[in-house]
């Protein structure tokens, strides 16, 4: 089990992120998912309909830094949600894939797509106050 303070316990792998309800495996979920640019990249995956895509490839197509972009990889493959190929070619190719895991992640990501679209995130209704406020006291 990672310590709190080691760096998979601050992504949220083997231990809560900052601010994530501990013990709580939903909000565990989605303060992983929540760290920037992660749902764009599973959401490229999503588009690749399953083959397996570069690290070249999604350095690109989602213009991050090496930097950013191994560290958000780094912290999907601790979470059993993709699995990471490296071959030992010159110069050197490194292959990411869905799991299993992550694809039965996408069905829920379908349902909450669903939901967003029948839904709104903006207020419906004003607040209404009821009885005596201080100025008519």
């Amino acid at each position: 089990m990672s310590s709190p303070s080691s760096p998979a316990a601050r992504r949220g792998v083997g231990g809560s992120l900052p601010g994530s309800p501990a013990g709580c495996p939903v909000g565990e979920l989605f303060a992983m998912l929540g760290q920037p640019h992660m749902l764009r990249i599973l959401h490229t995956f999503g588009e690749q309909g399953g083959r397996p895509v570069r690290f070249r490839e999604l350095e690109t197509k989602l213009s991050l830094s090496p930097r950013t972009l191994s560290g958000r990889l780094r912290t999907l493959v601790e979470a059993g949600l993709l699995t990471r190929t490296a071959y030992g070619e010159v110069p050197p190719r490194v292959e990411y894939a869905l799991t299993p895991k992550a694809i039965d992640l996408g069905h829920l990501f379908d349902e909450m797509e669903a939901w967003a679209r029948r839904n709104t995130l903006t207020a419906v209704s004003s607040i209404t106050r009821t009885g005596p406020t201080k100025a008519s006291a």
